[in-house]
């Protein structure tokens, strides 16, 4: 075996001995010298992307219309730093501005999991004014940091309100948030900060034994846009208006007791009518749609002993002297935790029960005990996984329902059911649960059981089992659908009759065609449903099929297989969220994809009368983001984009008929940009195959360049994506093709069980292909991956020396080990990705265990001839970093050159600013010396020694062999 790239046994695939076809010839490894980097640095007088440049980079957020379509607002923000508030007229030149504060703020901690984001501005009903909630500058954050301010003195958030007709703002200071209701034409209500001097929280020594702690209150104001007069109202713990602006509740939790309760008033009268007085918690105030009834919880009334006890109340405008509702379901009694809504028609009010809070062991009381996990081989879920979710745990509560014509409770969830979807008027449910499949789910082999729940009458009727794909209620509650076994069923719920929708469709798949996992091909998926769930939309590849979910009518194909005949994906495009269904007699809009050429647009179809082609409304060689449509005109908001064209905004009345109405990124014009060839070539087993290939701006064909090539899986559809100049540890091309880099994207098929070899047979065609058009430096081609892509790099260095440097970051290197690992971040075994998902093992270590090898790096490392970087990080929650530790050992243990990085705590993805820019940094440094002849920096040289830890990023060493490297190589 060791003799051959690569051998399998009859046995273990059903195929004799396979070799890989002798055309991947080797390429002798060589140090390219500097020469051949001045050709990749002649590009044009243009600048050059550097990291200062990332972080200036601005973006576009939460981009919304007016409802009459005439006015759009955004977040304009750099990637760090302070933004604005942007509010720009759909026709015409209006643009108004206001400064946000610090909204690019960037992560520079490796324990905070997500960035912060700013919340999107939002339009009165009336579409006069525009509302936002805006922060201090980031020099005002970063003063209070240096001075260690408490949290209650950090730099407080502020309401900006934007008049339409003038563009005045108004400012008001230390507002913790606002609600401007849906259709309000006069009234935001906004809730103030505490005041830093004010005195602490009260004394909870004076509550009631049992009772939980107190959260008191703040200052609450119902403010008129148009005549800036205020109302102020004091101690309002927590608050809800009504989407038609009408009625405000409030609930006031103070120091006087005698003052607390739930209020109701109208908004613009300071008249209040009390809801529920007494001293007391209330939380998750809830109107109804129609802002008629209001429900809450509170803990008000007889405690047990050492417990909080909190009952559901409920009460209408007309009447409103609050009741509690008897609802101690199980045993359980209502939720502080999660939230009370009304079921869409108002017929019923959701909420949760859950058992009195647990108590926790004190960690001192174990300081002289033994502490320990116990594996238990019959746990449903394994340790690690219970203890990432204890603290979902220990919150749960489980969804239950009030109907308030019958005055009846009906707790839906339990903890064997936990997921459950209520209908609209709130007399069906359906629960989706893998509970009796948690165990076999380990190794991919789980899926879900489907119980109908009638409300009235509490029975649970089991209606489909072991399910891969779950199951959906549709809008009028009529019908269950799912897909199994490559077909779409529909369960009636007034009958109880199971039909096999698309059976008969001889010929028509809706599962996914290019499906390359060892596993249940995923559904295309379903576009929604027709008034009175007369019908259903589903899709095939290409095309949108209408099927009848009583199974009378006969599947028909809406787009009248247009979509077959031009290899273009149809998919359905829902322009109004809040309408439930499609109308047969309205244009049915829908977004075009052409999967040859990567053009897309947008077609207008039908669904009544006889079947005809969609109409072509646009169709462009860019990419679209998702339309979005004013809620009261024929207004539409865009973005579109090229790789060289920032997603800005676009507007019009059709698709098109659009105007750009935003420029983020002016300063582009200053850089060196790419462009973007789509290239085709034939795999290793004979499977036509696209790819990417960005170029230098001012591309010289006669010469020669070095190459980067990065991928994942199939990367091609991106063709029309701008990649904003940023740095992490992924290859951007922007960035790379502005240092005089080509960079390829190849696209990547999979022979179940043979990863490692099936993305050999197509990266590495892909790249002789470009070899042979004359402008790659053969000598200068690098490889780099993250994650997965991480893996495929390790496997290629063991499988051929074409590559000059690989960047493998994050990478499994022994399948064996990794198999019965942990995925840490979430808790889960690892078996499930090997046997069924994204590894492609197709079986378990003890069925294939030469797959298993065959197809780790680690086991072949004595062929790389490859240099290689790469990061594994020790918080790593996806691919334990012990992954990367055997690459390194390995590759150390047989004097090959390699550079592992880690950042401390980090994760799979560096979180941290810091170590994503210099990450960034050792990657463009480590190419630069091994594809362009750059002198090696002082890291590559001498290394970092425990001891210096930190001192290069702080007064970095000059010496001899860490010389400057040319401006035109610059990282």
């Amino acid at each position: 075996m060791r003799n051959s790239w690569f051998d399998l046994s009859a046995a273990d695939c059903g195929v004799a001995k396979v070799a890989l076809m002798t055309r991947f010839a080797l390429f002798p490894a060589v140090v390219l010298l500097a020469a051949t980097a001045a050709a990749a640095s002649a590009q044009t007088a243009k600048k050059q992307l550097t990291p200062d440049t990332y972080d200036s980079w601005r973006t576009i957020s939460g981009a919304t219309l007016s409802p009459d379509g005439r006015w759009t607002a955004y977040t304009l923000a750099p990637v760090v730093g302070d933004g604005e508030l942007v509010v720009r007229a759909t026709s015409g030149n209006a643009e108004y501005r206001t400064p946000r504060g610090w909204t690019g703020r960037p992560i520079n901690s490796v324990t905070v999991d997500s960035p912060f984001v700013a919340p999107p501005p939002v339009f009165s009903g009336d579409s006069r004014y525009a509302a936002v909630l805006a922060y201090a500058p980031q020099a005002d954050f970063d003063a209070a940091r240096r001075r260690k301010a408490r949290p209650a003195d950090m730099p407080k958030s502020r309401l900006k309100l934007v008049r339409l007709s003038d563009g005045n703002v108004t400012t008001i200071e230390r507002v913790r948030g606002f609600r401007l209701p849906r259709e309000s034409t006069r009234w935001v209500v906004y809730q103030l900060e505490p005041d830093s001097g004010a005195a602490p929280a009260g004394n909870d020594s004076t509550r009631r034994s049992g009772a939980p702690r107190r959260e008191y209150g703040s200052l609450l104001v119902v403010r008129d846009l148009e005549s800036g007069a205020e109302s102020r109202i004091a101690d309002v713990s927590s608050y809800a208006v009504d989407d038609s602006a009408k009625w405000l509740a409030y609930a006031v939790t103070s120091h006087t007791p005698a003052n607390e309760g739930v209020f109701l008033r109208a908004l613009g009268s300071e008249q209040r009518t009390p809801v529920l007085s007494g001293e007391a918690n209330y939380k998750q105030l809830a109107f109804d749609r129609a802002g008629a009834q209001l429900a809450f919880v509170s803990d008000k009334g007889e405690y047990p002993k050492d417990k909080a006890r909190f009952s559901l109340y409920y009460a209408t405008v007309k009447a409103p002297n609050a009741v509690a509702i008897p609802a101690t379901l199980d045993g359980l009694t209502p939720s502080d935790r999660g939230s009370v809504s009304f079921s869409r028609t108002g017929s019923a009010i959701v909420f949760g029960v859950a058992p009195a809070p647990m108590d926790t062991i004190p960690a001192d009381s174990l300081a002289d005990k033994a502490v320990f996990d116990l594996w238990h081989w019959k746990d449903p879920r394994l340790q690690p996984q219970q203890l990432r979710e204890i603290a979902r745990d220990r919150n749960r509560s489980w969804t239950s329902v009030y109907t308030v014509a019958t005055k009846s409770a009906l707790r839906l969830a339990n903890d064997s059911m936990p997921n459950v979807t209520l209908s609209e008027d709130a007399k069906t449910a359906v629960a989706v649960t893998n509970v009796p499949y948690a165990i076999e789910a380990m190794w991919g082999d789980g899926g879900s059981d489907v119980v109908l729940i009638d409300v009235a009458s509490g029975k649970r009727t089991r209606i489909a089992t072991k399910l891969s794909f779950g199951a959906s209620l549709s809008p009028s509650a009529k019908y269950v659908t799912w897909f199994d076994n490559g077909r779409w069923h529909s369960y009636s719920v007034g009958t109880g009759k199971v039909v096999d929708l698309t059976g008969a469709l001889a010929g028509v798949r809706f599962d996914d065609e290019e499906w390359d996992s060892p596993s249940t091909a995923a559904p295309y998926g379903l576009g929604g449903w027709t008034r009175d769930d007369k019908s259903v939309l589903a899709y095939a590849h290409f095309d949108v099929w209408e099927l009848d979910p009583a199974g009378v009518r006969p599947p028909r194909v809406v787009t009248d297989s247009l979509g077959v005949r031009t290899h273009t994906e149809f998919r359905v495009v829902d322009l109004d969220p809040e309408q439930r269904f499609f109308e047969p007699n309205e244009p049915l809009i829908l977004r075009a994809f052409d999967t040859k050429s990567k053009a897309a647009g947008f077609y207008r179809d039908r669904l009544d009368g006889a079947a005809a082609a969609p109409v072509r409304i646009v169709m462009a060689d860019v990419g679209y983001g998702n339309p979005q449509k004013a809620r009261k005109a024929a207004q539409l908001l865009i973005t579109r984009s090229t790789v060289a064209d920032f997603p800005n905004l676009w507007t019009g009345a059709s698709f098109d008929q659009l105007t750009r109405i935003s420029d983020a990124n002016p300063q582009q014009s200053q850089y060196s940009w790419p462009t973007v060839d789509l290239v085709e070539w034939v795999s290793g087993d004979g499977v036509p195959l696209q790819g990417l290939l960005y170029k230098p701006e001012g591309f010289d064909a006669s010469r020669k360049y070095p190459m980067v090539v990065y991928y994942y899986e199939r990367l091609s559809d991106g063709l029309h994506q701008y990649h904003a100049p940023t740095g992490r540890n992924v290859v951007n091309p922007s960035v790379y093709t502005s240092l005089g880099y080509l960079v390829f994207f190849p696209d990547i098929v999979y022979t179940p069980g043979w990863p490692g070899p099936s993305a050999l047979k197509a990266i590495v065609p892909g790249v002789q292909s470009l070899l042979a058009r004359g402008f790659v430096e053969p000598k200068a081609i690098g490889i780099a991956g993250q994650s997965w892509g991480g893996y495929q790099s390790a496997y290629l260095i063991t499988a051929t020396n074409m590559f000059a440097a690989a960047v493998p970051n994050a990478p499994v290197a022994n399948m064996t080990s990794a198999y019965g690992g942990i995925r840490w971040e979430s808790g889960l075994a690892r078996p499930f990705q090997y046997e069924k998902t994204q590894s492609r093992i197709g079986g378990s270590l003890w069925e294939y265990p030469v797959r298993f090898i065959e197809n780790s790096p680690l086991f072949h490392l004595d062929r790389v001839t490859t240099p290689v970087l790469f990061m594994h990080n020790d918080g790593d929650g996806a691919v334990p970093w012990y992954q990367g530790i055997e690459l390194f050992v390995g590759l150390r243990r047989l004097g090959k050159e390699v550079y592992m990085v880690n950042y401390n705590g980090d994760g799979h993805n560096p979180r941290k600013r810091a170590n994503q820019k210099d990450i960034d940094m050792r990657m463009q440094q480590f190419f630069a010396t091994k594809l362009k002849g750059a002198p090696p920096p002082d890291w590559m040289v001498r290394g970092i020694p425990a001891l210096e830890k930190g001192r290069d990023q702080i007064a970095p060493k000059a010496t001899a062999t860490s010389s400057p490297i040319p401006e035109s190589q610059r990282p």
